[in-house]
């Protein structure tokens, strides 16, 4: 099946019935408006997990139902709402509205969402969604980049700024390389290595605390090949995962 085929937005009352009756996977595209820099658009997480998701309904290409729903712009964005490109909604907001698009999925017949998402501050509003889901009997699975560990440190030039953070970096840049290079402004690259607080993890800061830069790391060290071999991977663990939780759906 193409993009076309699947797509939510684009299906008319038929073909959506079609679909439903297969009982697809819901692929569910989460970014946010959130500061990446001067080489990135704030908009990089939503570009990310929209094109994200597409190359993944091609990679399945129907071996797997899958139905592609619109992307929900909006994350939490507490560590950068201070930056000016950043738009943000609190966890419960972000929870509640997955929660909801799982239950109008439920109504359907759907059991199974994923959600793929490209912003990491979005994490625990996910977490909080998949547990009330499971109790309802909805899965939501959370696709952070999975399969990425290994392929990024056969490529990384340059060191992570942090162990638990990658922000417009020379890994997250190279994403955007990849899949759209169009909106990529690497002369205006540049490397940032911030001195965290040394009780970073046990304190919340906003990153405006002790960084001048959202960039987290060396962006200049991005290329489009890198994004390739990093993404490639992630889409073959995607389309492994997706079609196992097809199989374990429970029988209609």
């Amino acid at each position: 099946m193409t993009v076309q085929e699947t797509d939510a937005e684009l299906l008319n009352d038929r073909e959506m019935r079609t679909l439903l009756a297969r009982r697809p996977v819901v692929l569910l595209p989460m970014g946010a408006v959130e500061s990446h820099g001067d080489h990135l658009p704030a908009g990089t997480d939503n570009i990310l997990a929209r094109r994200l998701a597409e190359r993944l309904v091609e990679r399945v290409a129907g071996r797997t139902p899958l139905l592609l729903l619109p992307l929900l712009p909006f994350g939490q964005v507490w560590s950068l709402a201070d930056a000016p490109g950043s738009f943000t909604l609190s966890n419960e907001t972000v929870s509640r509205t997955l929660v909801e698009i799982g239950r109008a999925a439920r109504t359907k017949g759907l059991s199974t969402i994923v959600a793929i998402n490209a912003h990491y501050g979005n994490a625990v509003a996910i977490r909080d969604a998949q547990r009330v889901l499971k109790e309802e009997g909805v899965t939501l699975a959370a696709f952070n980049y999975p399969g990425a560990g290994t392929p990024t440190e056969a490529v990384r030039e340059r060191p992570a700024a942090h162990p638990a953070f990658m922000h417009a970096c020379e890994i997250e840049t190279s994403y955007m390389l990849h899949l759209a290079p169009e909106h990529v402004r690497m002369d205006e690259a540049i490397e940032n290595y911030p001195a965290f607080p040394d009780d970073f993890g046990e304190v919340p800061y906003r990153w405006s605390e002790f960084s001048d830069s959202p960039v987290l790391g060396d962006a200049r060290a991005a290329t489009a090949e890198k994004g390739r071999t990093i993404l490639d991977a992630v889409l073959d663990r995607m389309a492994e995962l997706v079609a196992r939780l097809h199989e374990r759906q429970p029988q209609a």
